[in-house]
């Protein structure tokens, strides 16, 4: 092959800003940012070698209105010099950043994360105030700038003469609602026995403009995984508005209690060659003996670790220095109950290059695929072990006369969702066959969609986003776990348990979705939540017929003069048998009868109700045809849904045996089903597990298990109601009219099962079929 020969352009140039906003933007958030000043004060220790009474970090948090703006800190006693600030902190992306002048194994990284975190996370600025021998320096940047500098320049910032760094340090502290002697006694000995100190202060924190949020912040902060080996190598503390915060006398990660049975941690050694997933490639582990084999780690919560330690539920990865990243376990496909459960960490020196700048997920590459292929076996393997150890042995005629019950109940919940989705809301039900795929694949993410049904809201009024995922093909695939984020959460922000944005005051705000370790960001939607001076609905009376639907509008007179239809409201029926309405107007003829449709928000309401009158059709008009699914208000349009008895009834498309965990709901849907349109009752749930016990006195023939088994179908249907409604077709209405309409289903419900299904309820009698 001929030498290749080329003369590299010395003009060559790099967008100094863009480059650095490309850096930082994983670090938009104070739960990954703060881990960050944490490491850089645990790193300023290694390099001193400082014994542990020594190793104190305070994070302080102030929000006192005296005070001005809110302020987040981070303080260490070691402090540094003007040389090293500019030798090291003012260079971005220098790798030699964290071990500067020493080879001691530091957490180190790229140079960027503290000083990112500074740039995007602080409306009005940042500074590093640290003293080391007598000098001082403070060097800082501006909300929204890239560019640090010396404050207010270099002849009065840098290197200052500090003869009482006591003093220093109280002076800065009372301007965090603090003094030195509030500092907790450890601290106070720390400063005694170094050579200064460094502050690292933020001002303005974006999303904590007026008040922070501290209990949820130390609750992510905890369990962070970056926080993990600092927590381990320095005692932490917390000091909000000058008090320490309850539970952080140190900082702890939040305990984990194992499974019975599983209290000591699984080793599994990582085999030395692995095979790509993708094209079946032969990997070496182990750099072809170059490099030590490495081995995984499982461990075990007696509780769910999907919601309240998600932080933990993680397999963390480590090298040769450290953490260099860590993947949640729900993104790694395994499809077991148990997976919520387990936990761990990866050691494996040859994925250290593959580490990136925010330390979240590691960079697809062949042998991160192959490794993390591997993870999810045996993370697999050992869910199994659980649900094998958990799985009930019920006798043929058990489980015969369970699917039988089963089947006749979910034939008789079909039929009042047809009745209750045609006769009541006047729409095909989509047809009745149960069994249907086309469940949404795994992948990994290379984009997210959002939208929203409106630009602007009223004031106290819910809108209902949309969210989807897509890999890097285009292609469709099943959500991976994610977190909503507003921009200004005084305007608007998203409810994340009831899946809906709620308008709060007057302003505009953004929203956006990003993936939890914040790698992937949604295109932002701007949102803006307005006053209104008066309402009127178009048309103000209406004459429809059963089964069939208008569109209403709702002209909003605006402060400025402009007539607008395009804003949000709650809308609310005078007779909802009569006539429904959706968020966004659209009017849902149910029955015959008059009735008033009205809308406002918590300001205002139209000046008059439009009046609604409904008459029966005369079979000459053409409405929604049954089985259609048209307007049926389901995102899956593909059948009723399925309700099965996990431990009873096998997975309908793989012909698998179910097994859910006893900590999971007593009704469930595992990712895979949720597409599939299937439920699950939990027959390991507590009550479940004893009313099928015949040892018990109970068993599958009692009251006491027809009763369950029932209360668990009101609790799915409803669920399945509300979804079917058209009125939350697009949720524009308030957190405590969705309760309100939930309980008004669960009403409905009841009086069905009542009327139809006593016989069953008193002795078993067979369920009537229509």
């Amino acid at each position: 092959m001929e030498d290749f020969r080329y003369t590299p352009d010395k003009e060559q140039r790099v967008h100094a800003r863009g480059a650095i906003s490309l850096i930082c933007r994983a670090f938009q958030s104070h739960e990954s940012g703060l881990p960050e000043w944490v490491k850089n004060a645990a790193d300023a220790y290694v390099r001193e070698e400082a014994k542990p009474e020594r190793r104190i970090v305070v994070l302080l948090l102030c929000d006192k209105k005296s005070l001005g703006k809110p302020s987040m800190a981070c303080l260490d006693f070691v402090g540094t010099t003007a040389d090293k600030i500019e030798r090291y902190f003012r260079h971005w992306a220098d790798p030699n950043a964290a071990i500067q002048e020493t080879q001691l194994k530091v957490q180190g990284g790229h140079g960027n994360g503290g000083k990112c975190y500074m740039t995007q996370m602080f409306t009005d600025h940042a500074l590093f105030h640290t003293v080391r021998d007598g000098e001082g320096c403070c060097y800082g940047v501006k909300g929204g700038s890239v560019n640090f500098g010396y404050v207010p320049n270099a002849e009065e910032g840098r290197r200052y003469s500090v003869p009482d760094a006591e003093m220093e340090l109280d002076r800065l502290l009372r301007e965090l609602g603090t003094t030195f002697d509030g500092l907790p006694p450890g601290a106070q000995r720390a400063f005694e026995l170094g050579s200064g100190f460094t502050l690292v202060r933020g001002v303005g924190p974006r999303h904590y403009e007026q008040r922070i949020r501290v209990n949820d912040l130390i609750g992510q902060l905890r369990d962070h995984p970056q926080m993990l080996t600092t927590l381990d190598y320095c005692e932490v503390f917390v000091l909000y508005d000058g008090r320490r915060v309850r539970g952080c006398t140190p900082l702890q990660p939040s305990p984990v209690t194992p499974i019975s049975g599983a209290e000591e941690p699984r080793i599994v050694e990582i085999p030395e060659a692995l095979e790509d997933p993708v094209d079946g490639t032969e990997l070496s582990t182990i750099d072809n003996g170059t490099l030590p084999s490495g081995r995984l780690t499982l461990l075990t919560s007696d509780k769910s670790m999907r919601w309240k330690k998600k932080s933990r539920h993680t397999i963390n990865y480590y090298a040769r220095d450290g953490f260099i990243g860590y993947k949640g376990i729900r993104e790694f496909g395994v499809q077991s109950a148990y997976q919520d459960q387990i936990y761990g960490t990866c050691e494996l020196e040859a994925l250290d290059p593959f580490k990136q700048n925010h330390r979240g997920p590691l960079a697809e590459t062949p042998l991160t695929r192959a490794v993390e292929r591997f993870i999810e076996r045996q993370i697999e393997e050992y869910a199994q072990e659980f649900e094998r150890r958990d799985r009930k042995a019920y006798s043929k005629k058990e489980r015969n006369a369970l699917s039988r019950m089963n089947e006749a109940l979910d034939r008789w919940k079909n039929r009042f969702i047809k009745d209750f989705v045609e006769g009541a809301f006047g729409q095909g039900g989509g047809g009745g066959s149960t069994r249907h795929g086309g469940s949404l694949p795994g992948g990994k993410p290379s984009t997210i969609e959002i939208a929203i049904t409106h630009p602007r809201l009223g004031l106290g009024v819910a809108i209902r986003p949309r969210i989807r995922f897509f890999d890097s093909r285009s292609r469709q695939i099943r959500p991976v776990p994610y977190r909503w984020v507003s921009e200004d959460p005084n305007v608007a922000m998203v409810l994340e348990e009831l899946m809906v944005i709620n308008s709060f005051a007057p302003g505009q705000t953004t929203i956006y979705a990003e993936t939890e370790d914040g790698a992937i960001q949604s295109n932002r939607v701007p949102l803006q939540t307005v006053r209104i001076r008066s309402i009127r609905i178009e048309p103000e009376e209406v004459e429809l017929v059963a089964g069939s639907r208008t569109q209403l509008r709702a002209v909003c007179h605006m402060s400025s003069g402009e007539e607008v239809d395009d804003i949000a409201l709650v809308w609310t029926e005078g007779n909802a048998s009569i006539a429904r309405v959706s968020s966004s107007g659209m009017l849902f003829g149910a029955s015959p009868g008059k009735t008033e449709i009205a809308a406002g928000d918590d300001r205002v309401s139209a000046d008059r109700p439009a009046i609604i009158t409904v008459v029966e059709g005369d079979g000459d008009d053409e409405g929604p045809k049954k089985g259609s699914g048209k307007g049926s208000g389901s995102n899956r349009g593909r059948g009723y849904p399925l309700i099965l008895v996990s431990g009873v009834d096998r997975d309908p498309d793989t012909d698998q045996p179910v097994t859910l965990s006893p900590d999971y709901p007593p009704t469930y849907q595992r990712p895979i089903d949720a597409d599939r349109n299937i439920w699950w009752i939990n027959s390991s749930a507590p009550l479940a597990k004893m009313y099928l016990d015949q040892t018990l006195d109970y068993g599958f023939e009692t009251r006491e298990w027809r009763m369950y088994h029932l209360e668990r179908y009101i609790d799915i249907i409803t669920q399945i109601a509300m979804t079917y409604d058209p009125q939350n077709a697009g949720v524009a209405i308030t957190v405590n009219e969705y309760f309100l309409r939930s309980a008004d289903k669960v009403s409905e419900i009841q009086r069905a099962i009542a009327e139809e299904l006593s016989g069953f309820i008193k002795d078993g009698a067979a369920i009537p079929e229509g």
